[in-house]
């Protein structure tokens, strides 16, 4: 039985995977099977409840039911293949993020008979993408936070303000001229060590 081929492997990292499972569903009779990977992946034991096709789709999202009730029903007219990414609560009320394919195999008469597919658990996926941007963008605000003070130091200096006007007055710069703020702050840094500072800060900063 196809849906016992529960060998897809989705690494995150050393010695970790996505839980991933494989169904099947039997139209004529309705029934349904499940891989252990599907039970996991619902907060299950294997043999702890009997699949059916409700159950699966109960343990949908409910904002997400509708459109995967909808491809179901469209492979289940004209046969095919399809995929989507939507939301599964699992028996704890847990959101879980997962990504389904699905066939539709039809039979000697050429109706669909059988609807199958594999299902994988991308929530750490999705959440170590997310944490591993964070960290990227708290990095990048790091690394130009010593040059941003030069530059509040070079305006302080020369229009005699204090620290978060002269901050201001750097972000002002920035969202006139459309660029970064730390392209702003690297501009009159570098000016600065050319003796040009004055010059360059009225030049940028004239309306201020």
């Amino acid at each position: 039985m196809w849906s016992k081929l529960d060998t897809y492997l989705f690494p995150l990292g050393p010695g970790t995977k996505c839980p991933s499972g494989t169904f099947e569903f039997h139209v004529r009779t309705r029934k349904m099977e499940w891989s252990e990977g599907m039970f996991g992946i619902h907060g299950l034991r294997p043999g702890e409840v009997v699949p059916t096709l409700d159950l699966f789709m109960a343990h949908k999202h409910p904002l997400d039911r509708g459109q995967v009730l909808a491809v179901w029903a469209e492979l289940l007219k004209d046969g095919g293949q399809g995929a989507l990414l939507h939301r599964i609560n699992d028996i704890r009320g847990r959101e879980r993020r997962v990504f389904s394919a699905l066939q539709a195999v039809t039979g000697p008469t050429g109706q669909v008979d059988t609807r199958r597919g594999f299902m994988v658990d991308v929530t750490q996926s999705l959440r170590i993408e997310s944490r591993d941007a964070t960290s990227e963008a708290i990095e990048r605000v790091y690394a130009h936070r010593d040059l941003i003070e030069q530059a509040k130091g070079i305006v302080m200096a020369l229009r005699g303000v204090d620290g978060p006007a002269a901050f201001d007055v750097l972000a002002a710069a920035s969202q006139q001229r459309n660029v970064k703020l730390h392209a702003v702050a690297d501009e009159l840094v570098a000016a600065a060590a050319h003796g040009g500072a004055a010059e360059h800060l009225a030049a940028l900063f004239s309306s201020h």
